[in-house]
């Protein structure tokens, strides 16, 4: 595991493009799942190849063109800054950055990884409506779910606090609109739009939100 735990990062911030290079930065790789960073510089591209697992695409920064095919069809799908793509198994896919700068997380899942059915594949989708605000209330939008991976969204309707946050395995935060204060004895930690913060396993801390707030949460296995 190559997570930096316990320090506020921005994937924009963190990778950033050179120019005439594309550039992977993996920061989570553990039975098959795999979490990365790819910084592509305007004019370049990863050439197409076959993925055997099911693989979700989040762009940070810029806009990407995605090329999927299999024995039967290609597709070609436009992904801009802030939506989501999801290619099912056994494709090929390739990617392009032809009109500007790039920075995509990709995510790699397992064959077997139970997809939540509001996850379309080969369809762009704005991520940030996967989950919805509720009056008075925490929202959870459960997107996938296995024993060694979860994705859920949440969304924080109005000022909101959770006490002792705990959880035995590691955890990845990004925060996708408002702010969310994250606090671990004398330590604060302030995530704004675009930034990630990687809390440890067996971790206590309190979660807040100071305004409507949405976040991804990624919940890891740690590694034997």
């Amino acid at each position: 595991m190559q997570v930096s735990f316990e320090k506020v990062i921005n994937p924009v911030e963190e990778n950033a493009v050179i120019d005439g290079t594309t550039i992977m930065n993996t920061i989570y790789d553990y039975e098959g799942y795999r979490i990365s960073h790819i910084s592509m510089s305007k004019g370049t591209f990863v050439s197409p190849e076959r993925f055997r697992s099911p693989t979700m695409l989040y762009v940070n920064k810029g806009q990407l063109r995605v090329s999927v095919f299999n024995k039967e069809n290609k597709r070609e799908a436009v992904v801009k800054e802030g939506q989501a793509y999801f290619r099912p198994s056994k494709e090929f896919a390739g990617y392009y950055a032809d009109d500007s700068d790039v920075i995509v997380t990709e995510i790699v899942l397992n064959t077997n990884s139970a997809i939540a059915m509001r996850i379309i594949p080969h369809a762009v989708q704005d991520l940030i409506h996967l989950v919805h605000y509720e009056p008075g209330q925490v929202s959870c939008s459960h997107l996938v779910s296995d024993p060694l991976f979860q994705m859920n969204m949440y969304a924080y309707s109005e000022l909101e606090r959770k006490a002792n946050f705990y959880k035995e395995q590691p955890v990845i935060i990004e925060c996708m609109e408002g702010q969310l204060v994250i606090a671990h004895e004398e330590d604060k930690y302030v995530l704004n739009k675009g930034d990630m913060f990687a809390i440890p396993a067996n971790y206590t801390c309190d979660i807040s939100a100071s305004s409507r707030t949405k976040i991804i949460v990624l919940y890891l296995c740690e590694e034997l």
